[in-house]
C-alpha cells in the first residue's frame, strides 16, 4: 500500500544511490586519457571502459528488471550497491587493463540493479499526490551523477585517476549505508500469493503495450541527447571554436539538461501531465537539436544546443514518472524500467556511430534523424495521453 505521506529521507537515499551509480559512468571520461597513457592503450581501446557497461545494459536491462521483480526491489537495490561498492573499490587497484575491463562489467551490473530497482522504490515510498514529483526528482539521477563523476577531473589531474576513483567508490559506500538504514523493508501484501514465473511477467509486460511506448519515447530521446552531447563540441570546433571552449559548451549542455529534469518535477507537482511534457519536450528538442547543426555561427549554435538540452530534460523525468502508471500490475514496474534502460543503452551504442557517419559527409545531414527522433518520441507521448494511462499504486 502507498503511504499517506511521502517518506522523503528514504526517497532521498534511493536518489543518492542513483547519483552514485551514474557517477561511476561520469568518472571515466574524466580519466580516460590518463588511463590510456598508463596502460599504453589507444583512445579507442580505452573507450571500452565506458562502452562495456553500456553494452551490458543494452543486452541485459530487461533480464535484470525481471530478476528484480522476483528478488524484490529493496534487495535488488542493496545488491546493486554492494556489487557497485566492491567493483568501484577494486577498479583503482587494477594492475592491468584486462582486470579493469572485467571490473567495469561488474560495475555495469551493479548500475543496472540500482537503476531498475530505484524507480519502483521511489514510487512506492511516495504518497500518491507526490508520486509524479518524486519520480521527476529520480529522473535527475543520470545527468546529476554524470556531472559528479566529471567533477573528479581535478582530482585526476593532481592525484591521479586511482585516487579519484577511490573517491567515487566512497560515494557508493555512503549511498549503501544510507539505503541500508533509511529504506524500509516493504512487506508483500497478504493477498500477493506466489510470485508469477518470469515468462508470465514478460508476456504481461509486452501485452500491456504502454510500457513499450514509454520505452520507445525514451529511446528516441536518447538519440537526441547523444546527438547533441556527443557532437556539439566537434561541430563547434569545425566552426573555429577552440577545443577548450567547445568542451565547456558540452558541459553546459549537460547542466542545462539537468535543469530540464528539475523543471519537469516541479511542473508535474503543479499538476502538468507527464505525457504532455514528453510530447512538448521531444518536439521542441528535435527541432532545436536539428537547428544546431545547420547554424553556421558558433555562438548561435551553442545557444540552440543549450536550449535543446534544457527543454529535452523534460522528457526523461516525465518518462520515469509514467512508468509506474503504464503497467497493469505493480510488480511489472521493474521489468518496464529494465526494458526502458535497455532501449536507452542500445541507442547509446548504435546512434553515435550512425550519426557520426552522417556528420562525416556533412554536418547538416544530422538534422533529419534528429527531427525524426523528436517526432517519434512526441508521437509516443501523444499516444500515451490518448490511451488514458491507468494510475496504479506500486507495491514492493
Amino acid at each position: 500500500m502507498s503511504p499517506e505521506r511521502s517518506r522523503w529521507p528514504a526517497i532521498g537515499a534511493v536518489v543518492l544511490a542513483g547519483l552514485a551509480a551514474a557517477a561511476q559512468i561520469g568518472k571515466v571520461p574524466a580519466a580516460m586519457t590518463t588511463i590510456a597513457a598508463e596502460f599504453a592503450l589507444s583512445l579507442a581501446t580505452a573507450a571500452l571502459v565506458v562502452s562495456l557497461g553500456a553494452l551490458l545494459a543494452g543486452l541485459g536491462g530487461l533480464a535484470i528488471g525481471l530478476a528484480v521483480a522476483r528478488l524484490g526491489v529493496r534487495r535488488g537495490l542493496l545488491a546493486g550497491l554492494s556489487l557497485g561498492v566492491a567493483a568501484a573499490a577494486i577498479a583503482p587497484l587494477a594492475p592491468s587493463e584486462h582486470l579493469l575491463f572485467a571490473v567495469r562489467i561488474l560495475e555495469g551490473a551493479g548500475f543496472l540493479l540500482i537503476v531498475v530497482s530505484g524507480p519502483s522504490l521511489v514510487a512506492t515510498l511516495a504518497a500518491p499526490a507526490e508520486r509524479s514529483f518524486a519520480m521527476g526528482i529520480w529522473g535527475c539521477f543520470m545527468p546529476g551523477g554524470i556531472a559528479l563523476g566529471l567533477a573528479t577531473a581535478p582530482i585526476v589531474e593532481f592525484a591521479g585517476w586511482r585516487v579519484a576513483w577511490m573517491v567515487s567508490a566512497l560515494l557508493m559506500a555512503v549511498a549503501l549505508v544510507f539505503c541500508w538504514r533509511l529504506v524500509p523493508s516493504l512487506p508483500q501484501p497478504a493477498a500477493a500469493g506466489p510470485r508469477p514465473p518470469l515468462r508470465s511477467l514478460l508476456r504481461d509486460l509486452v501485452a500491456a503495450g504502454r510500457p513499450l511506448r514509454v520505452a520507445g519515447a525514451f529511446a528516441s530521446y536518447s538519440v537526441l541527447y547523444f546527438g547533441v552531447a556527443a557532437f556539439l563540441p566537434a561541430y563547434l570546433e569545425s566552426l573555429g571554436t577552440g577545443t577548450g571552449l567547445a568542451g565547456g559548451a558540452g558541459a553546459l549542455a549537460a547542466v542545462a539538461n539537468l535543469s530540464g529534469n528539475l523543471a519537469a518535477a516541479a511542473l508535474m507537482r503543479r499538476g502538468v501531465a507527464p505525457e504532455r511534457l514528453v510530447t512538448f519536450g521531444a518536439l521542441a528538442m528535435g527541432a532545436l537539436a536539428a537547428a544546431v547543426f545547420v547554424t553556421p555561427m558558433s555562438l548561435a549554435a551553442t545557444g540552440l544546443a543549450l536550449l535543446a538540452s534544457a527543454v529535452g530534460g523534460l522528457v526523461p523525468a516525465a518518462c520515469f514518472a509514467l512508468l509506474p502508471a503504464s503497467v497493469p500490475r505493480a510488480e511489472l514496474v521493474s521489468p518496464a524500467v529494465g526494458m526502458t534502460i535497455q532501449g536507452n543503452n542500445l541507442m547509446q551504442l548504435l546512434a553515435p556511430p550512425l550519426l557520426g557517419a552522417l556528420a562525416g559527409i556533412a554536418w547538416g545531414f544530422l538534422a533529419l534523424p534528429l527531427l525524426l527522433a523528436g517526432l517519434l518520441a512526441a508521437t509516443m507521448g501523444w499516444v500515451l495521453a490518448a490511451d488514458g494511462l491507468r494510475r496504479v499504486p506500486p507495491s514492493t
